[in-house]
This record gives C-alpha cells, sequence and structure tokens, in this order.
C-alpha cells in the first residue's frame, strides 16, 4: 500500500477517518490511531473519545442491570397493592397496571441479563 498523497512513498497506516493510506510525513500519530495531519486529527480524536466512554458505559451496564427492574418491580407493588385493597379489587385499574409493570419488570431483567451472558 502507498501513500495517498504520495504514490512513490510506502504507507505506514491508515488514516482512522478516511481509511487513506500515509507515509510518516502525511501521518499524525494520535496514541490510538493515525489520522491525516493538519485534516483529520480533530474527528479521530472524537472517534477515540466515543470509543473510550462507550467502553467505560458497556463495562458498567452489568452493575446497573437491577435498578430498571427493581424499580418497576416497586412501582408494580405499589400499584397493585393499592388496587387489590382498595374497593375495586383485581378487576381495578391500579391492580392491572400493577401487573403490567410487575411482567414488564421481570421480562426487563430477563432480556438484561441474557444481553451480558453472551459475552465471552
Amino acid at each position: 500500500m502507498h501513500c495517498f498523497n504520495h504514490p512513490q512513498t510506502a504507507a505506514i497506516g491508515t488514516c482512522k477517518c478516511c481509511n487513506r493510506g500515509l507515509c510518516t510525513d502525511c501521518a499524525s500519530d494520535l496514541g490510538h490511531g493515525l489520522a491525516c495531519r493538519d485534516r483529520h486529527e480533530a474527528q479521530v480524536e472524537a472517534m477515540n473519545m466515543i470509543i473510550e466512554k462507550n467502553a467505560r458505559i458497556y463495562a458498567a451496564a452489568p452493575k446497573n442491570i437491577l435498578i430498571g427492574p427493581v424499580f418497576f418491580l416497586l412501582l408494580g407493588l405499589l400499584f397493585a397493592g393499592f388496587g387489590y385493597f382498595s374497593s375495586g379489587g383485581i378487576t381495578d385499574l391500579p391492580f392491572l397496571m400493577g401487573l403490567a409493570f410487575i411482567i414488564f419488570a421481570i421480562v426487563s431483567y430477563v432480556r438484561s441479563r441474557a444481553l451480558f451472558r453472551e459475552e465471552p
């Protein structure tokens, strides 16, 4: 592979933004990849920042797997208890909404566990 700007010179790598071959004169090493000097350095830095943030968020996600389901479970129990102990009984709207929240909590927990169980 040859440099995009200098076809007679061998490329040392490719720009992380435009994927063009770069020689030592055209490349800017940013630590996490090469960029076209004075052209794509800001874009490559932005991509590196996004990748790093996503990696941190994804690493923290299994620890936060219970927050949503526990909230919906508590909300469901609150609605179901209010609906059951009020005058309407189990056919009352709050009771049915409570059941829906409880079912949603269970489904969201199971789906979240399945998503993070696929990791090697």
